[in-house]
């Protein structure tokens, strides 16, 4: 049995799907009941509980071959760090509690840097709880999301101009598609190993802001060019989008982080994996919706 919490995302369900075709038992851990007829009618057991409580979760991790974690970005949060260190702590005991065979996370690149990085601090944080406990762990630290344009889709296709939290526009940085996450997510929890690792994942070539302009101009056949959100506006932005006055100031410092070059990967020995898919790939359904 493996537990996937996060299964409403585009990453856990991803992961989810692929151990049901192999027809690998799944326990899906929702925090709403009101989601558990989809994974009913796949086949998978469900249990309720939300990541924060600790006797819900311990429930729900025991007797599993393996768990997948991705905690919520907590967007709407007055404090995200806060309260992402209270998911943490019931998590981790959780965990103790339960013994799951292994631990399988989703990290983030940058994630090995204890400060400048922003949003990325909560993974920091998981990442350094997560490497004490006495079971295999290992997190995937995931490239920036390809799926992270999708929203500017549909205004670059009334505008023709793209909005981008990349600056400069033509700066090309590692990026992933949540389709491989959640593949390499279900091939780790079938696998055997001992302490605790850590994977950087990207996907096949890096892109910048112009690279998404142009296929968004190949696909909906109309010129479309990137353009640079100021630092400044930051925030303003992302408040607009529904986030919270820290939360907003957390993605603020992380674009930053990216853009100064300060958040990559660590390598260090780490293992580093390349997945298939490519970034019109990904996006190609939202393009097309």
């Amino acid at each position: 049995m493996y537990a996937i919490t996060g299964i409403t995302g585009h990453v856990g369900s991803g992961a989810a799907n692929i151990l049901l075709t192999n027809n690998l038992p799944v326990k899906a851990v929702l925090r709403n009941e009101s989601k558990a007829r989809q994974w009913l009618t796949k086949g998978a057991e469900i249990a309720i509980a939300e990541l924060h409580d600790e006797q819900a979760l311990q429930v729900a991790f025991e007797g599993t071959h393996g768990v997948f974690i991705m905690t919520p970005p907590l967007f709407d949060s007055p404090n995200p760090i806060a309260d992402h260190d209270l998911m943490l702590a019931a998590l981790t005991l959780a965990i103790e509690k339960a013994k799951p065979g292994k631990v399988v996370y989703l990290s983030s690149i940058g994630a090995h840097l204890p400060a400048g990085t922003g949003a990325i601090k909560k993974l920091y944080d998981m990442e350094q709880l997560f490497q004490k406990l006495r079971i295999p762990t290992v997190g995937i630290r995931a490239a920036w999301f390809m799926e992270n344009f999708t929203g500017g889709i549909a205004p670059a296709k009334a505008s023709g101009q793209l909005s981008s939290f990349l600056n400069p526009t033509d700066m090309s940085i590692p990026m992933i598609a949540t389709k491989d996450i959640g593949k390499l997510a279900a091939e780790l929890l079938q696998q055997t190993w001992t302490g605790h690792r850590i994977i950087e994942l990207e996907g096949p070539c890096q892109y910048s802001a112009n690279d998404v302009a142009a296929i968004l101009s190949g696909r909906l056949n109309r010129n479309i060019s990137a353009k640079a959100i100021t630092a400044d506006d930051y925030e303003a932005v992302y408040q607009s989008f529904g986030c919270s006055t820290k939360a907003s100031s957390l993605m603020a410092e992380m674009n930053n982080g990216f853009n100064s070059r300060h958040i990559v990967f660590e390598k260090n020995g780490h293992e580093h994996i390349t997945g298939e898919t490519l970034l019109e790939d990904a996006l190609s359904a939202y393009i097309n919706s």
